[in-house]
Order: structure tokens, then sequence, then C-alpha cells
């Protein structure tokens, strides 16, 4: 009786043992899962606010239950705020479009070809990329007021510049996955280089090369400061700065902000989901090498 009593308490204590290790793993995926909801709230709170501010009459800073109505659209879309967006379309269309088409090239170029210092020189693009442009705004600002080019144009070209150093490390990385042999093939095949990048590598790479041109045209859509500093002609001020106007010296215009904002966001939903079928499959080279 005593050797089975000290078998039973010696099966309880493992027990116990084993219910403390099976709590702590439980006890850590209730802290991240805690931790995660509390960092998602921080997102889908003013996501939240601007839905239920866009179409409520009495909008304020919190949420409330909505009076319904459509007035804060139809506000919103007046006093050339339509323009305003059509500025940053053709804004973020043009720093895309630079950004993606030097990028292709020059990450082609350091794939594909012997560059000297290639390491150091790649190194310091990618701490390009970090860099801030706030802190060449005033030099860039003088530059561009001495050559006459404070408009909407330059200032997009500008745009897509500082897009660049991300652009050509992102699609540097998928042309380095594309094999060589494809390459070799085409060459064999008296294709020039121009030729091979433009029907081999970019059709290949054109996950990275999607990535890159949605980066470029979010970085200047959602730009401020550089278009309120460098374009002079208010009417070619993009959407944010139609944005600011809501916010008088008095009152703020919550829900004109509020439905202005879901407008704004639409543009950048749609190219995504328009540029999401060229990278969610990743690359698709099967039966592109044949043995």
């Amino acid at each position: 009786m005593e050797l089975s009593a000290s078998k039973i308490s010696e099966q309880s204590h493992q027990s116990t043992r084993s219910g403390f290790r099976n709590f702590t793993p439980s006890f850590g995926k209730l802290a991240a899962n805690v931790t995660l909801l509390v960092i998602g709230a921080y997102f889908v709170i003013p996501i939240l606010w601007l839905l239920v501010g866009s179409v409520d009459q009495h909008a304020g800073w919190q949420i409330q239950m909505p009076t319904l109505t459509l007035d804060n659209f139809i506000a919103a879309m007046g006093h050339g705020n339509v323009q305003a967006l059509l500025n940053s379309v053709i804004v973020s269309t043009i720093a895309a479009a630079v950004s993606t088409f030097a990028g292709v090239l020059a990450a082609y170029s350091f794939s594909r070809h012997h560059i000297p210092w290639k390491g150091p020189i790649l190194l310091a693009i990618l701490f390009l990329s970090g860099v801030p442009i706030t802190i060449l705004i005033v030099p860039i600002y003088k530059m561009f007021s001495a050559f006459g080019m404070l408009s909407m144009i330059p200032t997009a070209v500008l745009l897509g510049v500082t897009s660049l150093p991300f652009a050509i490390y992102l699609i540097k990385n998928t042309i380095d996955a594309i094999p060589k042999d494809l390459e070799e093939a085409a060459s064999m095949e008296q294709a020039s280089t121009f030729r091979i990048v433009r029907s081999v590598v970019i059709p290949l790479a054109m996950p990275g090369i999607a990535s890159a041109a949605i980066f470029s045209f979010v970085n200047a859509w959602g730009n401020f400061l550089i278009p309120i500093v460098l374009i002079a002609d208010q009417a070619s001020q993009p959407a944010p700065i139609a944005i600011y106007g809501f916010i008088g010296a008095a009152t703020i215009r919550y829900g004109q902000i509020a439905a202005f904002s879901v407008i704004y966001s639409l543009p950048v939903v749609i190219l995504y989901f328009i540029m999401s079928r060229f990278f969610s499959g990743g690359f698709s080279l099967s039966g592109a090498v044949r043995g």
C-alpha cells in the first residue's frame, strides 16, 4: 500500500509539473495575442473614425453614433478638391514611372555587370534609402527656385528620385533570382541587351518591379512637405495640401476631413488590387529552363 501511495504521489507531482509546462506556452500566446490586439487597435480605431465620421452630420474628434448624411462627401469634393486629387494622381504616377524605370536599369546593371566597388556602392544606396528628404529641403528649394522649377512636374521627378534607392535594392534582389541561362540563351539568338531586359528580365522580375512601383507611388501620394514647399501654384497642389485646408483657424471640419480622406485612400487601395496579381504568386519560372 505504501508503494502504491508513493507512486500515486509521484504521478500527481508529474502531472502538476506537466500542467505548469503546458500553462507557460499558453500564457505566452495569450500575452502575444493581447499585444497584437492592442497594436491592431491603434490602426483600426482611426480607420473606424474615418468611416463613421465621413457619414456623420455632426462628426467630431471622437467616435459616436452617426447621424447619416452624404453632405460631407459633397462638400469635400468642392472648392477645387477634385483637381487636387487629379494633381496627386499625376505627381504620384510620374514619380512611380521615374523611380521604376531608372530602378530597373540600375538594378540590372548591378545584378549582371561587373562594377568596381559594387558592394560599398550598394551599401551606400541602402543607406540613402533611409535618409529623410526633409534635411535637404532648403538647398533643394534654393536650386528649384534658381532654375524656375517650382512647379508640379519637377517636384514629381524629385519624389521619384527619393524612392530610387529602395527601388534599386528591391529590384536587384529580384533580378538576382532569375537564372542567367535564360539571358545566355537569348544572347545566342542574337538578342540585344535591351531586348533581353525587355523580353526576359522584366516579365520574370515583375513581382519586385510591381512592389517598387507601389512603394514609389505611395511615397509620393502621401508626401506633404515637398509639394507644399516646391509647388508655387496653389491650383497645382496635391491632395495632402487640400486636407490641410479643412483645418481652419476657428473650426475643424471633421466630417469633411473624414470624407475626403476616404476618397483620398481609394486610389492606393485600387492600385494595390491591380498590382497584386504581379506578386501574389511570386516567381513563375517553372518550365522556363528546360533540361
